[in-house]
């Protein structure tokens, strides 16, 4: 079954693309090809990711499209409050899959063409979303009541930046 939501971005994706000055010399036609996917729900760190075939080195200067299994997105990110930074987010997998194995300078460079300046910021937001999301647990400072939303117990493991003191665990209610 096509997902259409993803399909939708990807021609968009593309077209815009399409336009940018610094991928004229790229060949982005393969890219309608590319298999896309989605994440586990439960995801809170990966908001994407460009999974290249068994057997393909990322480092390889040759890597193209065809080496692609998947570029898989958050299924969070479909969600219409969030459809700038989905964008953002396969246009980042794309260059991967363009062959662009890593985060080098010249991968930063082209990744900072992308028109809308403003979803790096969306994407943090969208970070902290799924953390608050998928929350069982507030680590708590017992000094100064800094807290954060967390989906394990800290354990005592971690300590507040500001005191220095273990953080303490809170179990949150059942939603």
């Amino acid at each position: 079954m096509v997902d259409t939501s993803l399909e939708f971005l990807r021609f968009r994706v593309m077209g815009i693309m399409s336009t940018m000055e610094s991928l004229n010399e790229k060949n982005l036609q393969p890219l309608a090809s590319v298999p896309l996917g989605r994440l586990r729900q439960n995801a809170t760190r990966l908001h994407g990711v460009c999974r290249f075939n068994k057997g393909v080195d990322k480092r390889d200067v040759n890597l193209c499209p065809t080496d692609v299994r998947e570029v898989a997105l958050h299924p969070e990110s479909l969600k219409a409050e969030w459809l700038e930074y989905a964008e953002f987010l396969i246009f980042h997998e794309f260059l991967h899959a363009l062959g662009h194995g890593g985060h080098d300078k010249q991968f930063r460079y082209l990744e900072a063409q992308w028109p809308n300046k403003k979803a790096k910021q969306i994407g943090i937001d969208f970070a902290v979303h799924l953390r608050k999301r998928n929350a069982k647990f507030a680590w708590k400072c017992p000094t100064c009541d800094w807290q954060t939303e967390r989906s394990v117990r800290s354990a005592g493991r971690y300590l507040c930046r500001n005191c220095k003191v273990k953080l303490v665990d809170c179990a949150l209610r059942v939603k």
